[in-house]
């Protein structure tokens, strides 16, 4: 029984065990042994132990053997020494081995436990080279650099660092605590006042590092320090040698300033000519091709001939742009308001209608409280349309799966709330007083749910400039309420119904079925051109998102059979969206087609490797918008 026992403990050894006897003759192997070196048990057994060696090695190992057996005892082989075995097909790896000598009957045995150490020996070469680079980046750096360890005593320093500190410190600094350091640096300072009160300032800053700390050497120089704690509690030290800059500064901030006059300039120059021109042209063009076409209320041969003419200058307005502009992507360079009397019942339930979709998707349900005679506001109503699309967005990709969002509208004597409650994760108290900042998400920068963290920061300027405000309260783990107050419009009554849009004939109109367009466009004009366009076509469901980041929900939500998109966009760009809704299964198949002032020839090459379908430029032509629609819909 223990015979048996010691078999099977054998055989499942985690390394390689052999035994051989004092010649050095292989008597015992495990199946570990087999399948670390590719021979078999019986090809092993009966031959000299140098087979599992490299063959360099083999002319003097038998002495070693020898060596072994006249005073054996249990050690490492072959200690501080790389020792290596060689496989069957020829191959070598390193290993460590261990020795044990064994009594039995038959006379003196050793028993040898060997181990295949090649993946930690490739993590030490790793970890060596990744030293070694390290080392050498630091030493690559022209400003003195330095580490120091928990217990603030120095572990790392650059040549720039021996150089100017090594002369005053004398001997090694590794190792040395900073406060020695510094003892030692002082003796370099132009201490205007009490030494001792640089001292302790510079003490401080290292001990609470925040900004730099600015020095003057004896010999005229200045220095600039920049400290950081790191992760492990440790400090990284920078100092600068900022002379030359100081000595320049006035003339590098004059310089600095015209060039940013002149960018500026630039920028507001390209932004005006191009963005701000083919925007409007948008709505020029469009408008004046949709009177052309109007077959409701046809115009004259006289009102023709005139739109005719608006249109060729138009076109030729186009044309100047595209030849004085060589560019790729403008940015937009500001936002415009316009305010008109408003039903804010109308906008919230147009609101609601495009996020019950996304609501669905994640379970969540969406509710408006009951309210009578709600007054009419001033306000643009794409803008407000926008911020409550962001809110209403926001409660439900926090919230909770069973969630409940609530959209209420109450009023006081001077304006209308409308308020959006959510059950969703709540703000948790230290991220609440930046909520309303770019790029802010609350804690949810690292989190499984996207965004870009804009959005409010967008809803709070668009209600500003609508001589409004936004606000919030919430809870965290319940839930929160974020608002907007819009004023009333005191010159017109109460909301009216809005009528319902004539229908006309038009080449969509034969299809079977009813097709859902999403536009996702922020500029109120071209959004009311699209508008005025599919009202002609009542087969299209037009479907609006103000941002990249609401239209990909909605798009993900409806599933519609087209989607029009501009490039600029608040958030991410039109780009970036059509490269996730490509990288999506449940997208991939909807054609999308890019509406942009860009028109450059890169642009449209650009736009066919982000994914677009189709590559408009405003101003849109009708027709040839129409042309596009057909195409993909039918």
């Amino acid at each position: 029984m223990e015979r048996l026992e010691f078999r099977e403990l054998f055989e499942a050894a985690p390394d390689g065990v052999l035994v051989t006897d004092s010649e050095g003759t292989i008597v015992l192997v495990n199946q570990q042994t087999e399948r670390m070196f590719g021979y078999r048990r019986d090809e092993l057994v009966g031959m000299r132990i140098e087979i599992l060696i490299p063959e360099r090695f083999r002319p003097h190992h038998p002495t070693h053997v020898t060596g072994y057996t006249r005073s054996p005892r249990a050690r490492p082989m072959g200690s501080g020494l790389a020792l290596a075995g060689r496989r069957r097909d020829g191959t070598e790896f390193p290993v460590e081995i261990s020795l044990s000598p064994i009594a039995s009957s038959g006379g003196e045995m050793v028993a040898a436990a060997i181990r295949d150490v090649s993946d930690r020996k490739r993590v030490e070469d790793e970890a060596r080279r990744a030293n070694a680079y390290l080392r050498s980046a630091v030493d690559s750096i022209q400003d003195a650099f330095s580490l120091f360890d928990d217990q603030d005593r120095l572990v790392l320093v650059n040549s720039a660092f021996r150089e100017l500190i090594g002369p005053v410190v004398g001997g090694a600094v590794v190792g040395r605590p900073f406060e020695d350091m510094l003892d030692h640096a002082l003796e370099l300072v132009e201490c205007r006042g009490d030494p001792a009160h640089v001292r302790a300032s510079w003490l401080a800053y290292h001990r609470a590092p925040a900004g730099a700390f600015e020095l003057e050497l004896r010999d005229g120089r200045a220095l600039r320090i920049i400290d950081r704690a790191t992760a492990d509690h440790g400090t990284v030290s920078l100092i600068m040698d900022v002379t030359e800059d100081r000595s320049h500064s006035s003339e590098l901030l004059r310089a600095r300033k015209q060039a940013e006059a002149a960018n500026d300039a630039k920028s507001e120059f390209l932004a005006s000519m191009s963005h701000e021109l083919r925007t409007p042209l948008n709505a020029v063009l469009g408008f004046a091709q949709l009177l052309q076409r109007d077959r409701k209320q046809p115009l004259s041969d006289r009102q023709q001939e005139r739109v005719e003419h608006v249109v060729r200058g138009g076109e030729h307005l186009l044309r100047l742009i595209d030849d004085v502009l060589d560019l790729s992507r403008i940015e937009a360079g500001g936002v415009t308001i316009s305010t008109e009397p408003v039903n804010v019942r109308e906008v919230l339930d147009e609101v609601t209608n495009t996020l019950e979709p996304l609501a669905a998707r994640v379970n969540v349900q969406l509710a408006v409280a009951p309210m009578q005679h709600v007054p009419t506001v001033v306000a643009d109503r794409t803008r407000l349309a926008q911020i409550l699309m962001n809110f209403g967005s926001n409660a439900i990709k926090y919230n909770r799966p069973g969630g409940h969002v609530t959209f209420r509208i109450t009023r006081d004597d001077a304006m209308v709330r409308v308020s959006i409650a959510d059950t969703g994760i709540g703000i948790p108290v230290d991220k609440r007083a930046r909520i309303f900042e770019p790029f802010n998400r609350a804690g949810q920068e690292s989190g499984p749910i996207e965004g870009t963290g804009i959005g409010l920061a967008i809803t709070k300027r668009l209600a500003e400039l609508m001589e409004g405000s936004v606000g919030f309260v919430s809870e965290a783990g319940r839930g929160s309420t974020f608002w907007v107050e819009v004023p009333i419009d005191s010159a017109s009554g109460l909301a009216r119904a809005a009528g319902k849009p004539a229908v006309s004939s038009s080449p969509l109109a034969t299809m079977e079925s009813r097709r859902k367009v999403v536009y996702v466009e922020d500029n109120p004009s071209n959004i009311a051109f699209m508008r005025e366009l599919v009202e002609d076509i009542p087969g299209i469901d037009l479907i609006t998102a103000p941002s990249a980041e609401i239209g990909l929900d909605v798009i993900r939500a409806h599933q519609p059979a087209l989607v029009i998109m501009d490039i600029n966009l608040p958030g991410i760009s039109g780009f970036d969206a059509v490269r996730q809704l490509k990288d999506s299964s449940e997208t991939r198949a909807i054609p999308v087609i890019a509406l942009s002032a860009a028109a450059l020839a890169k642009d449209t090459t650009r736009a066919r490797e982000a994914g677009f379908d189709r590559y408009l430029t405003k101003p849109v032509r009708v027709d040839e918008l129409t042309a596009v629609l057909e195409e993909l819909l039918t």
